[in-house]
């Protein structure tokens, strides 16, 4: 009896205890499970939350009208008559700074110098033919007036892309980027890619023109600044004036007379040229004469002007102002 006693103690103790075990295993996986709950409840709201609201549209830019907004055009006669008074400018500047008498000079120097300047075989005038005039004291004053005139205007034409140019910086330096035509096309292909070329070159002139314009709402003409015109009116004098030189006064005074001068004249031809470039129409120099001469030698010693309207870009440009020609 004794030892069933002790038995029936001893089995009920055991159960106690596992149940009192099976209770703590219980608990434990509750409250585990609840700390964990709380864990990724607690990590859930630390998370940024991303912003659902749509951004702001875009302005409507359907009823836009670019043209409202570009620069407006200079009148031709005001053009006309600026390039008429730097034809007498250049005239004058040629009379008045350079010798009439006969100086000794190497022919082939001045030859080189020209083709630096941009003078090829190809031109009306050739650079021997050039050098010759300028020796000869009958003739120099054509001869320099000839040179200044297709050095100075070909640096502001947008369509030279001149490598000596007085363009603002960021438009010298864009078209000077730009590549050469493709090779290997037809004729008919070639002609196409010049003409969507152009025209690409010339709406881009237009949005360059009024971007860089610090007063775009003004509408008017692109101002240089003297900032950036007066260094490179330096650099444009010093390349004229390895050709020039030669011909310039032998004293320091006259020498610094002739180069300042012939700066003031680049100035002047500067400013022309950022009207010209601030045109809706594109606008080009004309260096070679426009009516056949019948055997009769000319040289241009002012450059002339001629206009193609934007919506007539496939047109043959209109001559508003022909080049000046003198005999020789």
């Amino acid at each position: 009896g004794g030892t069933n006693g002790g038995l029936v103690a001893g089995v009920a103790i055991g159960c106690l205890v596992a149940g009192l075990l099976l209770g703590l295993a219980a608990a434990f996986l509750f409250v585990k499970k609840r700390s964990q709950k709380r864990n990724h409840d607690g990590f859930a709201t630390a998370e940024p939350k991303l912003a659902s609201a749509p951004p702001p549209p875009l302005p409507d830019q359907s009823g836009i009208q670019l043209d409202r907004f570009l620069l407006d055009a200079s009148p031709d006669k005001d053009i006309a008559s600026e390039l008429h008074s730097l034809s007498i400018l250049i005239q004058q500047h040629v009379e008045n700074n350079y010798v009439q008498h006969h100086i000794q000079a190497n022919p082939h120097t001045l030859i080189q110098s020209l083709g630096q300047l941009g003078f090829s075989q190809s031109g009306t005038l050739t650079p021997e033919a050039i050098a010759a005039l300028a020796l000869e004291p009958r003739t120099r004053q054509v001869a320099l007036q000839h040179v200044i005139s297709q050095v100075v205007f070909t640096s502001v034409d947008v369509s030279a892309r001149s490598r000596l140019s007085m363009l603002p910086a960021p438009i010298a330096a864009f078209l000077q980027s730009i590549p050469p035509p493709e090779s290997g096309k037809t004729n008919a292909e070639g002609d196409l890619d010049l003409t969507a070329s152009s025209l690409a070159l010339n709406k881009w002139r237009v949005l360059s023109a009024f971007l860089l314009h610090p007063n775009r709402s003004q509408r008017t003409t692109l101002p240089p600044s003297d900032a950036a015109i007066v260094p490179q009116a330096g650099g444009l004098a010093g390349a004229l004036d390895t050709f020039l030189a030669a011909f310039a006064p032998g004293d320091e005074n006259g020498r610094y007379q002739q180069n300042s001068h012939l700066q003031q004249v680049i100035i002047e031809a500067t400013k022309l040229g950022y009207v010209l470039l601030s045109q809706p129409s594109e606008w080009r120099f004309i260096h070679v004469p426009t009516q056949q001469q019948h055997g009769t030698r000319v040289a241009v010693v002012c450059a002339g002007l001629a206009k193609i309207a934007p919506q007539a870009h496939n047109a043959a440009p209109q001559q508003v102002v022909a080049p000046s020609l003198v005999q020789i």
